[in-house]
């Protein structure tokens, strides 16, 4: 498998075909190299109280107890932590530590709520194509928070470009705030041979998946093992079980009439599609909501996908 040398790529939450830049280019374009602060919350008086002192010439007194993080162009808290949270100049440290590794290779960038969240893409693969026009693009992702919610890491990540699936993998390295030449160059190989070792996994289970028929009966069967009707369920949450069940047969459908005859690989993409488009993304009214469908992705919440491929692979 080569390394992705062109300049374009793909943006993860849209599909779309995109020039790949510096990671400080588009997390700027984006909106996420604001500033930010961290100003004391609280302080601890000589009994082990809790108090805010009075300011005096600008200086509290005492030890602060906790530290808030506040965006400085908007006043927004991003998060609330103890004094020896560490201190970043922003979300930059991700930009050069993405750029400094893999340079001109980042294809998108979110910022979730306010920027309490962020995550940036690269492409360092090229896409695979398993046959059939069914084209996998492998990325990267970097995750890091203010909300303490995402510790600082890197995703291996697939999007399938058919139906814009996104297959988020677990994490390929905790990060470190570090500029040590030997740290950074030994994090380059790690992220670089575990997303290789990931693509080419995912690509030969796929084709593994595709070779295997799997007729309408079964997917049908399928969809009931991973979204059962219990005996003790309200009628509203019955009738959302069988909501679910026609998102996924919907999904199946269009995989029908995309590529033909049914096969396992597809059975997947139907159910793994329905819970990322249909109830992960769903937003108001019914439209999608990609941040939405990827942070769920992020944080594993994404049960139907796991119990679906547990099944077709056994």
């Amino acid at each position: 498998m080569e390394t992705f040398d062109t300049h374009t790529g793909h943006n993860f939450l849209t599909g779309d075909k995109v020039t790949a830049a510096t990671a400080h280019a588009v997390m700027d374009e984006a909106g996420a190299l604001f500033d930010v602060a961290f100003p004391a919350s609280g302080y601890e008086d000589f009994a082990g109280g809790i108090r805010i002192p009075t300011v005096k010439g600008g200086v509290h007194s005492g030890t602060p107890l906790h530290k808030y993080v506040l965006r400085t162009d908007t006043m927004d808290v991003l998060g609330l932590h103890s004094n020896r949270y560490a201190e970043t100049d922003g979300y930059r440290f991700i930009a050069d530590m993405a750029e400094e590794l893999f340079p001109e290779k980042t294809t998108s960038c979110t910022v979730f709520g306010v920027g309490e969240k962020i995550a940036v893409t690269q492409e360092l693969i090229s896409p695979i194509d398993l046959g059939e026009g069914d084209v996998i693009q492998p990325q990267i992702c970097w995750i890091t928070s203010y909300n303490g919610v995402w510790p600082t890491s890197v995703y291996d990540l697939t999007s399938r470009l058919f139906c814009q699936n996104q297959l988020v993998g677990r994490p390929l390295i905790k990060v470190k705030h570090t500029r040590n030449h030997d740290s950074l160059l030994e994090m380059r190989v790690r992220i670089l041979e575990g997303s290789i070792e990931r693509a080419e996994a995912l690509a030969n289970m796929a084709r593994v998946l595709k070779d295997q028929e799997y007729t309408d009966t079964q997917f049908a069967q399928l969809t009931e093992q991973v979204l059962p009707i219990a005996a003790d369920l309200t009628d509203r949450q019955r009738d959302n079980v069988w909501n679910r069940r026609s998102y996924c047969r919907a999904a199946w459908m269009r995989e029908r009439k995309e590529f033909g005859a049914g096969n396992r690989w597809m059975a997947y993409n139907a159910v793994q599609g329905a819970e990322q488009h249909r109830i992960n993304g769903r937003a108001r009214g019914g439209s999608y909501d990609a941040m939405k469908a990827m942070e769920k992705a992020i944080d594993n919440k994404t049960p139907l996908a796991e119990q679906a491929m547990a099944l077709l692979t056994v």
